[in-house]
């Protein structure tokens, strides 16, 4: 491979490092430290992250070189140099002088790799285990965690039968065997690879119009890599199987016309023997001796008023200089000869005589040739079996690829927030039992994993424009959840408040827009970042008045909003319409949060940070918390109380989703009751799992009062 740099040996295999493997190597460390270990692991600094990333990056190429060792080695031990291996933009390639000797060695050259790989994720597994069990850092954890990781993931794409990966050289060897040809196992195999390529391309094509951005351009890269692959692989097999098998002797030219150096330029470019010129090059030869090799280029050099003068010796190469070969010599020995242009290469015994010359159209005949005669050569059909296994392993990894406009909502969490809160300036007092939050994981699956998730009843399936609105990027969603959750605590502080008489004031300057829905009445005139603060001349101070305005009104109606953008003024009018998915119903498409929210209180409050939560869902049980924290009465009485809905600093309870999983995780968590919004009890009910349906926060405490009262 071109543009490598050669890094070190091992035992005679040159390891180079390609260019473009940097820009890899960079797209790595980036996805690793911004998205992968974030997620994760959260709560470590920037340069952490960058350092874990570095490390699993140079930790998991040291993988692939392992993997491309495996099959250096192995070929090695088959007697197939190897000439060097080099490191990449798509992983590695180990580069072999020869094509393998038999089936048998295609089939245990190419398994060294995956065995390798699969040895790698077993070991890394066994690390990641044992670092779960004795709690190892989470800096060792997430390294370690992805390397087993990324190695199965290695391990299992390059089984899919489809060449150059290990998968489509082992059905080439099982074919080889079967059929008895080299050329036509490699051919059928190439068209199954062909077949896959294009698949690749559809899934990537897919996956950009599902949203997937790099990872779509990703695959429709690599499915275009594979069917140029196939198509060099199908090249190679005639070529290689001609050029190992031939000899130079066997298809070179004998008797080539050749040239005297005594000879005119004008002699040359008009032909030796006045025959037409043929051939870029030709011998020179004195007396019967060689002497030398004459271009027609460097002739055709030479001023035209100069070539009835200017001799064949005063432009040929001589013969020090040229490069020749032996006719027992494999034509696949000789082929980097004619690499940068050289037409034809002589042929000599040992004693420097000519004894032929061979071309580019000789190697090009014995091509043909082999490929006729394994035309020729009785070849097995392979089976209708193969091919349905084949195909099978093509559809599950094209459905494990695919990642369709559907997310999973799945049970997540349920933590004990009860010592998240921490109250100074007024009397408290511990909390005697646990509230707990409690959450979902909502993640976008492939296809497959999408077709078993169906068979189950603790998941649910929605539209991925129900949870993640078109045109708003994941990170916007994210910084918006994580404001909602910082929000809904503080709203949960005063509600908590307020319930028990303390006097509380809640101000904002506005409605801030953070998403708008594609299509939706807002849409042409609204956009995130805009603070909304009067409709109707109403001014809106929090997000909850924004609404209340909005559904004071019937579906259909006209209203002015005045909008803050970028620091001036801008007035729009916006027609409401039916939303069902929106609370009350009525909506004009956006989803807002309260622009410099400010809640005064009579007690200062502080909560720890959960950075990996988000929305505002958790509202009810902070505000359960901190009215057992701030009341003389014990609410939880010893309970593990699980809660969820929104709040609002008036204590109402609002509806939010994944009740149902929620309930799974809560059960799991082995809570004694669960407290949700009044209108989701049916999805909230577990068998043996108690139940309470609330529209305020007074309803729930009343609850939790009375039970205690009654144990």
């Amino acid at each position: 491979m071109e543009s490598s740099v050669t890094v070190l040996r091992v035992r005679g295999i040159a390891i180079g490092i390609h260019w473009n493997w940097l820009l890899v190597f960079g797209i790595v460390v980036w996805s690793l430290a911004t998205s992968l270990f974030p997620a994760t692991y959260p709560g470590l600094d920037v340069a952490t992250y960058v350092a874990m990333a570095v490390v699993a990056a140079l930790l998991f190429f040291g993988s692939i070189l392992l993997h491309e060792l495996g099959h250096a080695l192995r070929a090695q031990r088959e007697g197939i140099p190897i000439v060097r291996i080099t490191l990449w933009l798509l992983g590695g390639v180990a580069h072999l002088e020869t094509l393998p000797p038999s089936p048998e060695a295609e089939f245990r050259v190419a398994i060294l790799g995956p065995a390798t790989s699969a040895v790698l994720a077993a070991a890394f597994g066994l690390a990641a285990w044992l670092g779960d069990w004795v709690g190892a850092p989470a800096t060792i954890q997430g390294v370690v965690d992805y390397l087993a990781r990324i190695n199965v993931v290695v391990l299992l794409f390059n089984l899919i039968p489809a060449l150059p990966l290990d998968g489509g050289r082992v059905l080439r060897a099982w074919l080889w065997r079967r059929q008895r040809s080299f050329i036509t196992a490699t051919r059928s195999a190439g068209r199954a690879s062909r077949i896959f390529g294009f698949m690749l391309v559809a899934v990537g094509l897919l996956n950009l119009f599902a949203g997937a951005g790099l990872g779509g351009i990703w695959l429709v890269f690599l499915g275009w890599f594979l069917l140029q692959a196939a198509q060099g692989e199908n090249e190679l097999a005639d070529a290689g199987r001609a050029l190992g098998l031939g000899r130079v002797g066997d298809v070179m030219t004998t008797q080539p016309a050749v040239l005297r150096s005594t000879q005119t330029v004008a002699d040359l470019l008009d032909g030796p023997a006045g025959s037409p010129l043929s051939f870029p090059t030709y011998p020179v030869m004195d007396d019967g001796a060689l002497v030398g090799v004459a271009s027609v280029r460097a002739a055709a050099a030479v001023p035209p008023e100069a070539r009835r003068f200017q001799r064949v010796s005063d432009v040929m190469v001589p013969l020090r200089d040229v490069r020749t070969v032996r006719p027992g010599q494999s034509l696949f020995e000789v082929l980097p000869m004619f690499e940068g242009g050289n037409g034809r290469t002589l042929v000599t015994d040992g004693d420097d005589r000519l004894v032929g010359v061979l071309s580019r159209s000789d190697v090009s005949r014995a091509v043909e040739g082999v490929r006729r005669m394994d035309a020729g050569s009785p070849a097995r059909q392979a089976g209708v079996l193969v091919w349905l296994i084949v195909g099978a392993i093509f559809l599950v990894a094209a459905a494990s690829l695919y990642h369709p406009p559907y997310v999973v909502i799945s049970p997540g969490e349920s933590v004990d927030i009860a010592g998240d809160v921490s109250i100074s300036g007024v009397a408290a007092t511990p909390v005697r039992g646990a509230y707990l939050l409690t959450s979902v994981r909502v993640s976008q699956p492939s296809a497959l994993r999408l077709a078993v998730t169906a068979l189950r009843d603790d998941r649910e399936i929605v539209p991925l424009g129900d949870v993640l609105p078109p045109d708003v990027s994941p990170r916007e969603y994210a910084r918006a959840a994580k404001e909602e959750f910082r929000q809904s605590r503080l709203m949960a502080a005063a509600a908590a408040a307020r319930a028990l008489g303390m006097p509380v004031t809640v101000t904002g300057d506005g409605a801030r827009v953070s998403q708008v829905v594609r299509g939706a009445p807002a849409a042409k005139v609204l956009k995130p970042g805009d603070v909304i603060v009067a409709v109707d001349g109403q001014p809106v101070t929090q997000a909850r008045t924004l609404g209340e305005i909005v559904r004071a009104r019937p579906a259909g109606s006209e209203l002015r909003f005045t909008v803050q953008r970028d620091g001036r003024p801008v007035e729009a009018t916006i027609r409401s319409e039916r939303l069902p998915r929106v609370s009350g119903g009525v909506g004009v498409g956006i989803v807002v949060e309260t622009h410099g929210l400010k809640v005064d209180l009579p007690f200062t409050v502080t909560f720890k940070d959960r950075p990996d939560v988000g929305g505002p869902s958790a509202g009810l049980a902070y505000a359960l918390a901190v009215s057992d924290i701030l009341a003389p009465a014990d609410y939880a009485g010893g309970r593990r109380v699980a809660a969820t809905g929104t709040i609002d600093p008036e204590g109402d309870v609002g509806p939010v989703g994944g009740v149902k999983e929620k309930a799974v995780a809560v059960e799991r968590a082995h809570a004694d009751l669960f407290i949700v919004p009044a209108d989701e009890v049916d999805a909230a009910r577990r068998q043996g799992l108690p139940v309470f349906g609330v529209e305020r926060l007074d309803r729930a405490l009343a609850t939790l009062a009375a039970m205690a009262a009654a144990a």
